[in-house]
């Protein structure tokens, strides 16, 4: 009896694969006990057990989530005897198949198992099968098997196998098919050669996952119907030749016989009493045989032995086979044209060894009868590497790298221990605050909670990190033959970081600091613009940090201050030289917000060495503030790490002073390195890192602000860009779906922001202007509504350099209002216009605006009625139509298939100017959601481009494009995308649909709101850039490269004083709003007031659906 002993059950983890749990049982040595393991049904296993005090339960007695209790006869236990488990995905399974139509899949693990009928519609394809269990549902994700194949063939020779029941989603190349007699195994829809009249017994069988489905058995026999022909004998007085033909009609029509014989005379025999005589000769038959083109005899085959030998072998001829007395077979070995050896044997087996490694060679294998006649077969083998010397020279090769690579190691644990050690004596002049980690998933709730009450967490923490690490020194850059090589007299490097140059003594000081990346030492250098006496040293710093990379992150005047040197040749000048170096340009890519320079250094001291090093000038950051939208450094991060070269130095990164922008730039590169490596980021303490190797590294606060918006829009939208090249293949990816489960390209759309309260849009809403909306629900926000007054003449277009949106004044002093938009371009901001169909009463307002905006192209998509509705008033006619004080007439109209195109001239009565206008009438559209055809549309809008001399640049984009259809958003909507879509790739070859429809959503109402719409913007490009000979067709590049004049895209700022307190004072004073900015537009809140300056020019907004 057990009364007093104890039972413990402990779960085991991690210690044996095949053991869930152990059981100790405290009680007597040698008494029996019988254990007893019980689910809430019934009990699974008893078993008696002497002599030990472990009893191990394996997992194949068990099922997860299922509770079960475990008891000893007599026994108590000690603490909990019941235990479960939470697992309820399989990790590993086999399958049986069921007769013909049903499959059983058993956990390789538990006691788990469920039989699935196949269909067609399941055949191939992976499902997830589902077992309820008691406390979750059980999922085997599994490879579903097809129906029991039937296979059937083509009765000719050669023939071919077909897979009659293929359901759909079965690949062939996994089906082959293996015949009696034949020893390889055959594919389906392959040429097969089988011996005519001969009968096979052929199986097909598809493996799949260690999963066999085998077809029943097929008899094949082809009899290919020969025809004897055979010719009267042509008699000489002295021979008789007597040729016939055995060939086949239809099915074996690549089989041929020809046989021909010769017979000698013997004397002749005269018959008395008879006109004719009578030839009497003994006949001796010679046959020559050939079997084109696949039939061989005889059968040959040779394999290797080793990497430099070869066996041969072949099927001994019978007595009827040789056709004549039996002889002997011929091996010829040939090395390039030469025999090196010849070998005769009265059997086929034949052995060539040492011979030369990696090296082609013929064999030319002949049976020679007794009577001379000869049969050859020839083929061609190849000798590979002498694997053991390879092996040798790798072990070799991976012992020396291994004892470099653990002196790198060595080198730097050393210079990690040095820095470690200088960073625990620095004492920080204020005390760094605790500021934990943000995980991926909390990035937005800490933005919403820091950007709350004026973004007074986001101040206190970017205030509380020093500015200056005091103790660490700066004497080499405060040297007086140093001073002048500085830019700004506060921002110098410090010593025990700066780059040094290799001249030594004076000579070896540039204003530039190594900057750690993420785990990563030495990653960046952050410099300082160069300045016109210091250009030689920073191309000396280049070349020998062996930098291949410059990331330039201003442009090199802004507000008519020098900002940097043109340290580089322009492309009419092509070559510059700085003392020892040369400096070539080979190419330049103007793009909207940056431009990339592929550029040849050379160093005449080292005449035979160049290196290619890659420029790329971001021009889109702002005179003030900092971009609005953090998508575009994301997408420079993007341009910059494509040039990535795994030997080059630190990639170079510099601004004007080399702290704020550039410090920003490597701080959203550093974090979304540790984002994607460890889930979470460290903002606070890596500008703290940043600050101890440069001061004053991510200078003002909107900086910091920047740092997170756009890791946020990486870790919410990812990566969405495509380049040409892989276009094709990245759709068909996006396309494909697993069961029910939504594609990665609904998944894609899904994640679209809605933009909800994204903006007002009070004046379009008021009551005096309802009644010039057609539609309620789509209303131009205030911000971006086109503006136009009665009395003003002339264009109202802003410069295309010019970034600033309209005033508040000027909204104010606007007494007119029109259902319209302005819609940012791939060029420039304000490049489309996005409007309704003009109403009877708006139709003077729609031709005033057009007139005031000095349009050049109208895109109209529908016609002016559909399927009984209303689209669009007609503001044209056969005659001059006047509306108010404008008026309108059609000069010339050209009918295509799928377009009109209208010459229309504009005039005011107050002025005499006359604005001519083409009106582009798409006609495919009419009663559909969308075009039957994409390519139709895309032709129209290649024949927009050409006419209106639209090419990959500025030019002709100063003016906007007025874009309407019945709401100025469905169909609109769709033409701007794909316009801006194609401007990306016929400039950069590349697309990233998700982020531009995201942009107009913020831009107009109802934009692109079904799957549908959207996935036609992918089938459009997908036929604007087919492929053709394996590679996407991509449009020609521009054969002129626009050289742009920084100086005249700036906007004027007041002198002011050096420094970095003054230019933080700059900058700060627009940072205010753009904060404010940044709130509200992330937390989808109250919208700015109309008028206000948006956030696309002055500071980041994060892009947050709540």
């Amino acid at each position: 009896c057990c009364v007093k002993s104890t039972l413990i059950v402990l779960f085991k983890t991690h210690v044996n694969k095949t053991e869930a749990h152990v059981v100790n049982i405290n009680g007597s040595k040698d008494q029996l006990y019988t254990i007893r393991i019980k689910d809430k049904h019934k009990e699974i296993h008893a078993e008696q057990i002497s002599n030990r005090t472990a009893f191990k339960i394996p997992f194949e007695w068990l099922k997860p989530c299922t509770v079960y209790t475990v008891s000893v006869d007599d026994c108590k236990p000690s603490g909990s005897n019941y235990f479960t488990s939470s697992v309820n995905k399989s990790t590993s399974h086999s399958a049986e198949l069921e007769g013909e139509k049903k499959v059983c899949f058993k956990d390789s693990k538990w006691n788990l198992s469920k039989c699935v009928d196949i269909t067609d519609n399941t055949s191939c394809v992976q499902k997830a099968i589902g077992i309820e269990l008691d406390k979750c549902n059980y999922t085997m994700n599994v490879d579903m098997p097809p129906v029991k194949p039937e296979i059937n063939f083509t009765e000719t020779i050669p023939t071919q196998f077909e897979w009659c029941n293929k359901p759909r989603n079965c690949q062939g190349n996994n089906f082959k098919v293996h015949c009696s007699g034949k020893s390889e195994q055959h594919n389906l829809k392959k040429d097969v050669f089988l011996v005519p009249s001969e009968m096979y017994n052929c199986t097909g069988k598809y493996e799949l996952n260690n999963t066999v489905v085998q077809s029943n058995h097929r008899l094949i026999n082809i009899n290919c119907d020969f025809d004897n022909k055979t010719e009267l004998p042509v008699i000489t007085y002295n021979s008789a030749k007597i040729p016939w033909t055995l060939s086949s009609k239809n099915k074996c029509s690549s089989i041929e016989f020809t046989f021909s014989g010769i017979c000698e005379s013997s004397e002749a025999q005269s018959v008395k009493g008879k006109s004719s005589y009578q030839f009497t000769c003994e006949l001796y038959y010679s046959f020559s045989v050939s079997i084109e083109p696949k039939l061989v005899e005889p059968d040959v085959m040779v394999w290797g032995t080793s990497h430099n030998s070869f066996y041969v072998n072949c099927k001994n001829l019978s007595g009827n086979d040789w056709n004549g007395k039996k002889g002997n077979y011929t091996a010829n070995l040939i090395n390039k044209g030469i025999t090196e050896k010849n070998l005769t044997n009265k059997d086929c087996s034949f052995s060539f060894e040492n011979l030369y490694y990696h090296t082609e060679y013929n064999i030319e294998i002949t049976a020679m009868n007794g009577n001379g006649n000869t049969s050859t077969v020839k083929m061609t083998r190849y000798t590979t590497y002498n694997d053991k010397a390879v092996i040798g020279f790798l072990v070799f090769l991976i012992l020396v790298t291994s004892l470099a690579l653990l002196f790198v190691l060595y080198k730097m644990f050393l210079l990690k221990r040095k820095r470690s050690a200088e960073d625990e004596e620095i004492p920080l002049t204020q005390p760094l605050r605790r500021v934990e980690p943000i995980y991926a998933e909390g990035l937005v709730e800490a933005y919403v909670s820091k950007i709350a009450d004026e973004s007074r967490l986001f101040m206190d923490e970017f205030q509380s990190i020093p500015r200056i690490f005091s103790n660490y020194t700066i004497k080499e850059a405060k040297k007086q033959e140093n001073q002048s090589k500085n830019r700004y007299v506060d921002i110098l490097p410090y010593d025990y970081n700066r780059v040094t140059l290799s001249a030594g003594g004076e000579d070896d000081y540039i204003n530039a600091s190594f900057i750690e990346g993420y785990q990563e030492p030495k990653k960046y250098i952050a410099a300082q613009g160069p300045k016109d006496e210091t250009v030689c040293d920073f191309w000396q710093m280049v070349w020998e940090q062996k930098s291949s990379i410059i990331v330039m992150v201003t442009r090199c005047e802004e507000g008519n201050k020098i900002k940097c040197a043109q340290y580089w040749p322009s492309l009419d000048r092509e070559t510059e030289i700085f003392d020892d170096f040369v400096v070539k340009i080979r190419s330049e890519q103007h793009c909207p917000d940056y431009t990339i320079r592929h550029l040849i250094l050379n160093n005449k001291r080292e005449k035979a060495s160049e290196r290619e090093v890659t420029h790329i000038q971001f021009i889109s950051w702002p005179d003030h503030g900092v971009p609005g939208d953090p998508c575009l450094l994301l997408k420079l991060r993007r341009r910059v790490n494509s040039f990535k070269n795994f030997f080059s130095g630190p990639v170079v990164v510099h601004c004007s002073a080399g702290v704020g922008r550039t410090g920003t730039y490597i701080g959203i590169d550093a974090m979304i390195e540790s984002l994607e490596a460890v889930g979470r980021v460290d903002i606070y303490g890596y500008v703290a890192k940043l600050r101890r190797q440069r001061c004053l590294m991510v200078q003002v606060e909107a900086q910091y602000i920047l740092i997170h918006t756009a890791l946020i829009e990486h870790n919410q939208f990812g990566e969405t860009e495509i380049s040409l090249s892989e276009f094709h293949s990245a759709l068909n990816t996006l396309k494909q779906k697993d069961g029910s489960d939504p594609s990665l390209l609904e998944m894609e759309f899904q994640k679209l922001p809605k933009f909800k309260k994204w903006r007002t849009f009070n004046t379009g809403s008021s009551e005096d202007n309802k009644k010039k909306n057609r539609y309620s629900d789509v209303i131009p926000y205030d911000f971006n509504r086109v503006l136009f007054r009665l009395d003003i003449e002339g264009n109202q277009t802003s410069d295309p350099e010019d970034e600033d949106e309209y005033s508040s004044d000027e909204e104010e002093e606007s007494n007119e209002y029109i259902n319209a938009s302005f819609i940012a371009g791939y060029w420039c901001h304000k490049s489309l216009i996005a409007a309704q169909g003009p109403l009877p009463n708006t139709t003077a307002e729609f031709l005033l605006m057009l007139y005031q905006q000095q349009t050049k192209t109208l895109v109209m998509l529908t016609d002016c009625q559909e399927d009984g509705n209303d689209y669009c008033y007609q503001y044209w006619g056969d005659e001059k139509k006047t509306f108010g004080d404008m008026e309108i007439e059609v000069k010339k109209t050209e009918s295509f298939p799928m377009y009109v195109r209208r010459r229309l001239e504009i005039q005011s009565t107050k002025k005499t100017d006359v604005l001519e206008v083409d009106q582009y009438q798409f006609l495919k559209w009419k009663g559909r959601e969308l075009p039957e055809n994409a390519q139709e549309l895309i032709e129209m809008i290649r024949v927009i481009r050409e006419n209106g001399n639209y090419d990959n640049s500025r030019m002709n984009r100063n003016i906007p494009m007025v874009v309407h259809c019945n709401n100025g958003s469905s169909r609109t909507g769709i033409f701007c995308a794909l316009w801006n879509l194609l401007d990306s790739a016929y400039t950069e070859k590349l697309v990233d649909v998700f982020h531009v429809i995201k942009n107009l959503r913020k831009e107009r109402q109802r934009i692109v709101e079904t799957i549908e719409q959207y996935q036609f913007l992918y089938t459009a490009l997908e036929g604007a850039f087919p492929v053709q000979n394996g590679a996407v067709k991509t449009p020609p590049a521009n054969d002129t490269t626009q050289v742009i004049n920084e100086t005249t895209a700036l906007l004027d700022e007041p002198n002011s004083p050096s420094g970095a307190d003054q230019r933080e004072a700059e900058e700060s004073q627009s940072a205010e709003s753009s904060e404010q900015e940044a709130k509200e537009s992330s937390t989808a809140e109250a919208p700015p007031a109309e008028g206000e300056k948006p956030s696309t020019t002055n500071g980041p907004a994060a892009t947050v659906e709540l």
